[in-house]
């Protein structure tokens, strides 16, 4: 049976999603559950009750079997992994079945909290097999870290980075910039990098804070002019380290290879909250813990929300995210309209000054410093017109099982008339 045969619900089994797959895919997991809340933070998180964390890793240990046992991965194995949250090194020994009954033919990846970033710990991610960690160093002042109430100080997080680079092939430190902030409290986020450049470190990403409307944070107007600034000068100090601005908000060491969650070409997302992209098909797990357990306990993949983006929805995606890493091919691309289409619009590009010829790569474009600035305000209306209002939807779940993530209230989130356009064609699995 065609899964595309007809609007509405559908059934999906492991089976037909394999049938999805137009490739290679990789293999996202994801575990919710933190100690305590950042309130900056929109991802799928709950504190978990007794006994819940036990429950959710058997039922992920679950999901993932069926998906190998319908050959998802392919002879050769997913093309990576990489493991988030939530804090995904919470509950390793738990964690570790699930790593372990993955193929994972390249790179294993996982989110790190600065506290758990010991020798120690380290050294068991290691021998799980881990190739990759990203350390959530948002900043190095501890007056940020306590606006942003992290869980951490500065100190655990510059000795997190210092132990991670002596243990693995690619470290990234994430820093948050909150322009407003920054610019109130002497500029640290300047400072902040150019530590992590003077550490050594592979890849630092420089994510800008996202408010969403329904976390404790809320909606707040941007200095888009003083981001671009503020990125601009993180370039031209990159510059100085000898380090290359690899993409839009990240800067890499020249010997490091890139790291990175959200540019994996393929993956499928395993755990609550997870989601998949399989080239023509976008698809989103429960996000209520107890929903998704139940439903992995009856038999059933814990899909919440299929969207089928086709031939030509599935190539402009690539596209989306290709340029992400501030590079456009259009021979790389799928469908032979997006291809026609970006074809025709790369010369007004390039006289808009977005985007130049690369001179290592014929017939490859990379992104200028406009066009970096012009992607960054573009990939944030995408986050506030279509992610949030999404994730709010989803999160409306822990309400109704009585979960525990009152941090969130979806109610407040924004939902602009785009929104009621595009979730139109969402299917509600069955």
């Amino acid at each position: 049976m065609d899964p595309h045969a007809a609007p509405g619900r559908r059934t999906l089994t492991a089976d037909t999603l394999a049938g999805l797959c137009d490739g290679p895919v990789g293999a996202y997991l994801h575990v919710p559950f933190c100690a305590r809340i950042c309130p900056f933070c929109p991802y799928n998180k709950v504190i978990p009750r007794l006994g819940q964390p036990e429950r959710y890793f058997t039922a992920l240990l679950a999901e993932a079997r069926r998906h190998l046992g319908a050959g998802v991965p392919g002879e050769a194995g997913f093309t990576s992994l990489y493991v988030g949250g939530g804090t995904p090194t919470l509950f390793p020994d738990l964690l570790r079945p699930i790593v372990e009954a993955l193929p994972v033919a390249g790179e294993r990846a996982i989110e790190v909290l600065p506290t758990h970033g010991t020798p120690a710990r380290l050294d068991a991610l290691r021998e799980l097999g881990f190739t990759a960690v990203s350390v959530g160093v948002q900043s190095f002042s501890d007056d940020v870290l306590a606006h942003l109430k992290r869980p951490h100080d500065a100190a655990a997080a510059r000795a997190a980075v210092s132990a991670a680079l002596a243990r693995f092939d690619l470290v990234d430190a994430d820093l948050i910039l909150d322009a407003e902030y920054d610019d109130a409290h002497a500029g640290t986020f300047l400072r902040d990098l150019e530590q992590l450049f003077e550490l050594g470190a592979h890849q630092v990403s420089t994510y800008p804070l996202m408010r969403f409307g329904y976390t404790p944070f809320g909606p707040a107007h941007h200095e888009r002019r003083r981001e671009h600034e503020l990125l601009a000068q993180a370039g031209r100090l990159a510059q100085t380290y000898g380090y290359q601005r690899r993409s839009v908000w990240t800067f890499n060491h020249p010997n490091a290879p890139s790291y990175t969650s959200i540019t994996r070409r393929r993956y499928l997302g395993m755990g609550a909250g997870a989601s998949s992209f399989l080239g023509r098909d976008f698809l989103v797990n429960h996000f209520g813990v107890e929903t998704y357990i139940a439903a992995v306990e009856q038999g059933r993949l814990p899909l919440a929300r299929w969207l089928h983006l086709g031939s030509l929805g599935g190539a402009a995606y690539d596209a989306f995210w290709q340029a992400y890493s501030g590079r456009l091919c259009a021979s790389s691309l799928g469908n032979r309209a997006v291809r026609a289409g970006l074809r025709a619009g790369l010369p007004l590009l390039v006289a808009g000054g977005l985007v130049a010829p690369d001179p290592a790569d014929d017939g490859s474009y990379r992104l200028t410093e406009r066009g970096f600035d012009s992607y960054h305000d573009l990939e944030r209306w995408v986050t506030y017109h279509l992610i949030e209002p999404l994730w709010a939807e989803m999160l409306s779940e822990h309400a109704a099982e009585g979960g525990r993530a009152g941090w969130a209230s979806p109610g407040r989130t924004r939902r602009r008339r785009v929104w009621a356009v595009v979730s139109r064609p969402l299917r509600r699995p069955v």
